[in-house]
């Protein structure tokens, strides 16, 4: 983690759009923490703004998950970063988390190997454990590599080294919702080594049943895996708002026999209504779990996690003050926004929550940061100290910085 947090209480930064040439609008970004003590959300110490999609840190990857950093969103994300916990070994447990109406459960289950017997795959006996960490690796999903490359006998040496090239991003094998899972197992035959999944929707189990899809088409007729961080933009539904062209290998329908549909969290006929205007669709900037997106989301709204922290089966809370108001100063003349809460990331080990909030200004003439010394534009959220736009050193005075340096 490279970034530092611009004030103890509160990480800022005002960017400047578009990136290249004359600029047009103000975007201000501010990052709140809140520790929970006694059920109540107190400020705490400062979380830095993280995957800055600009120019990301070596040791950070920011299209492997949220970013603190998009710039507009219509709905606030709630993501739960952490593990399940149990006070003493289990074997399975139920963890999940409720803010207001919405409620997201999973079934968490010791380690489980996948048991060939007579050519079909068992569920092993789960192992006990008292933390089981809540990423997607350990949910429903994966590649099962046996599928076949369509065209692959007929291609030349050149083009399968193309396609392997190709396909060790997006293969036919692979589970479009969850790429980085375990558990998915298309062909048939006895695969060793292969582990079921830990996480799953108690409400959709994948059962042995399920376990060998036998067709590749026929992904979407799966389990939706179950996690509650940050999806990845390569999962599936997410991909679909990159881009017209952005889909599986393999296209999933449209309409009520999707379980996206039948649940809720797509509109029927939604490939219809993509990318309208041949860009990134909005909705590709929503990056937690589909279903846990609020609307304008209120102070005192109800959070609980269940099984969530080590200590306590059961944390409650409500969501603290939500920021009204940025004023931006531009040029000496004030003009107030309405703040956005883009998201709420919990991280119930800590007892922590913290708010990213943003709005923008339009600015009433063109700067231009490089060429540009002086660019008079500041923020803040609340009334708290302003947070100033600071200018990078203009190009003509590093390009006279590096000449002096390079004169004996």
């Amino acid at each position: 983690m490279s970034r530092k947090p611009l004030r103890p209480g509160l990480d800022a930064e005002l960017i400047l759009m578009p990136l290249k040439g004359a600029t047009e609008q103000v975007v201000a970004l501010f990052k709140q923490t809140y520790v929970i003590e006694k059920g109540r959300c107190v400020r705490a110490a400062a979380q830095p703004l993280l995957h800055d999609w600009r120019a990301p840190a070596k040791d950070e990857r920011p299209l492997m998950g949220g970013s603190d950093f998009w710039l507009t969103k219509a709905a606030t994300d709630v993501v739960v970063q952490g593990s399940a916990h149990a006070a003493s070994p289990v074997r399975e447990l139920v963890a999940g988390l409720s803010v207001g109406r919405l409620t997201r459960q999973i079934q968490v289950w010791g380690e489980r190997a996948l048991v060939w017997r007579q050519g079909r795959p068992r569920f092993g006996e789960p192992k006990p454990f008292t933390a089981m960490p809540l990423t997607w690796d350990l949910a429903y999903g994966g590649i099962d590599w046996r599928v076949a490359v369509p065209g692959q006998a007929t291609m030349t040496a050149e083009e399968r080294y193309q396609a392997a090239m190709r396909t060790s991003f997006d293969h036919p094998g692979m589970y479009p919702r969850n790429p980085f899972g375990r558990g998915y197992i298309v062909e048939p035959g006895a695969v060793e080594g292969l582990l079921a999944p830990c996480l799953e929707d108690p409400a959709d189990p994948l059962g042995e049943d399920r376990l060998v899809v036998g067709d590749a088409r026929q992904w979407w007729r799966q389990p939706l895996p179950a996690g509650l961080d940050w999806t990845s933009p390569v999962s599936f539904p997410r991909l679909l708002w990159f881009g017209r062209d952005s889909d599986p290998w393999f296209p999933a329908p449209d309409g009520a026999e999707l379980p996206e549909v039948a649940r809720g969290l797509l509109p029927a006929g939604f490939l219809a209504g993509r990318c309208r205007e041949g860009g990134i669709d909005q909705r590709f900037y929503q990056g937690a779990v589909p279903g846990l997106g609020i609307v304008r989301p209120q102070t005192g709204l109800p959070i609980v996690f269940t099984n969530l922290h080590p200590e306590y089966p059961r944390v409650e809370t409500a969501l603290p003050p939500i920021a009204a108001e940025v004023t931006f100063v531009i040029e000496g003349r004030s003009t107030q926004r309405a703040a956005r809460l883009h998201h709420i990331i919990c991280q119930p080990d800590r007892l922590s929550l913290s708010l990213v909030f943003a709005a923008e200004a339009d600015l009433p003439r063109p700067f231009i940061p490089g060429i540009h010394k002086h660019i008079p534009i500041s923020a803040q959220l609340d009334g708290e100290e302003a947070v100033p736009f600071v200018a990078p050193v203009p190009l003509r005075e590093q390009l006279a910085a590096a000449m002096t340096r390079k004169t004996p």
